[in-house]
């Protein structure tokens, strides 16, 4: 079976949830691959990919199986330039893990839908957004063999609003993957980050965190009302929000300015996989009371560094946490101050969010996942030989 995957959102430098998605269910794919036989792997990009140095020895190794077929060219390349050597030189099946199909998409052609939030949110989207990601879910529902989703959250929402065939949905979850060790620990761990000086972060300083992009559909202007009355009560706490700017982010600094937290609320940016890792082992609680999430890929990195969790009750978040987390109703500041005070005030209710995370932890991993994608490309193949 030859296998061509879409892999023009892997390995992204500044990678969000769905380029992080592509990256790693890519390498699982490959090194499922080579355990389950004869098949080949074809990565379609515009420009050479840059691999770590440990994928760059395996497909070394295994280098006659696995192909990066680079198709120059910036605009419209999924539908120009993917979509013309697809149609002449078919693969057994097209994946697309983190985009859209091309309009010359063979017939055995599987994508992955993370999530359909310009459904709920479409302030947070502007007209072309929104314009292109129905369009494009329109016609992934329509000319995809199969379509792939982290929840059953989403099942239902390509059910409910493009009238999908369940048949053709196919939840498989994301998976997680341990962070490289951490340096040995120092006094001050942040001490040989640039970005942590200057914001002036360090070992003593307790805070809040969120990571994920800075816009409006994750319910930023909420959670900072919401530390502003918790703040009254633990005026030694900080709230640090990590990530690059989004739709809604004047909004956000708006808030932060009414209910002056200038000095309470700290906005480093995009911040790099060991920096992440650092700040998310040292928070006191991770909040994420998204208003819409397909997954929440940072929900388990809470859970690996055995941190509490706050998270809204709504779309796929309770099925990723269990009751492994504090639910808010993510509408109501209110709720959201109390998830707050109870994670820090109760220490044994916060201990039991720790534990019950580490078992959640434990259902979710990378391997399963390929595994799974690879039945749904066997799947495939088989009904299309039987016809």
């Amino acid at each position: 079976m030859k296998i061509g995957i879409d892999a023009s959102r892997y390995g992204s430098e500044q990678a969000t949830g769905v380029e992080w998605y592509s990256h790693h269910i890519i390498n699982s794919l490959m090194e499922y691959s080579v355990k389950h036989g004869e098949d080949s792997i074809v990565l379609y990009s515009p420009e050479p990919l840059k691999f770590d140095e440990k994928t760059q020895e395996f497909i070394k190794i295994h280098r006659s199986k696995f192909q990066n077929t680079i198709l120059p060219g910036k605009r419209i390349w999924t539908h120009l330039h993917l979509g013309r050597e697809v149609a002449k030189n078919t693969p057994d099946i097209l994946f697309v893990p983190s985009h859209v199909l091309p309009l010359d998409a063979p017939k055995n052609s599987v994508i992955t839908i993370h999530d359909i939030a310009f459904k709920y949110l479409k302030t947070s989207y502007s007209f072309i957004q929104n314009w292109y990601l129905n369009w494009s879910t329109k016609f992934a529902v329509k000319k995809a063999a199969k379509i792939i989703v982290p929840s059953n959250a989403t099942k239902e929402d390509l059910v409910h609003f493009y009238k999908c065939a369940p048949e053709k949905i196919v939840v498989i979850p994301h998976g997680f993957k341990p962070p490289k060790p951490l340096p040995k620990a120092k006094e001050d761990p942040f001490s040989d980050h640039e970005i942590f000086r200057y914001f002036k972060i360090d070992k003593d300083t307790k805070y809040i965190l969120f990571v994920g992009r800075l816009e409006s559909k994750k319910n930023l202007e909420r959670l900072v009302k919401a530390f502003s009355r918790f703040v009254d009560s633990h005026p030694e706490y900080k709230l640090i929000l990590a990530g690059k700017r989004g739709v809604g982010f004047d909004n956000i600094m708006r808030v932060i300015q009414e209910k002056n937290m200038m000095e309470k609320v700290i906005m480093p940016g995009y911040v790099n996989e060991e920096e992440k890792n650092i700040l998310i082992q040292n928070c006191k609680l991770f909040a994420f009371p998204s208003l819409y999430e397909g997954f929440g890929l940072p929900i388990l990195e809470a859970f690996y560094f055995e941190k509490p969790v706050l998270l809204s009750k709504v779309s796929s978040l309770p099925e990723v946490a269990g009751e492994a987390a504090f639910y808010c109703d993510p509408y109501d500041v209110e709720s959201i101050e109390m998830g707050l005070m109870k994670i820090v005030s109760d220490e044994a209710y916060a201990k039991s969010l720790v534990e019950s995370g580490k078992e959640r932890l434990k259902e979710f991993s990378w391997s399963k996942a390929a595994k799974k994608v690879f039945a749904v490309f066997e799947n495939i193949i088989s009904e299309d030989h039987g016809k």
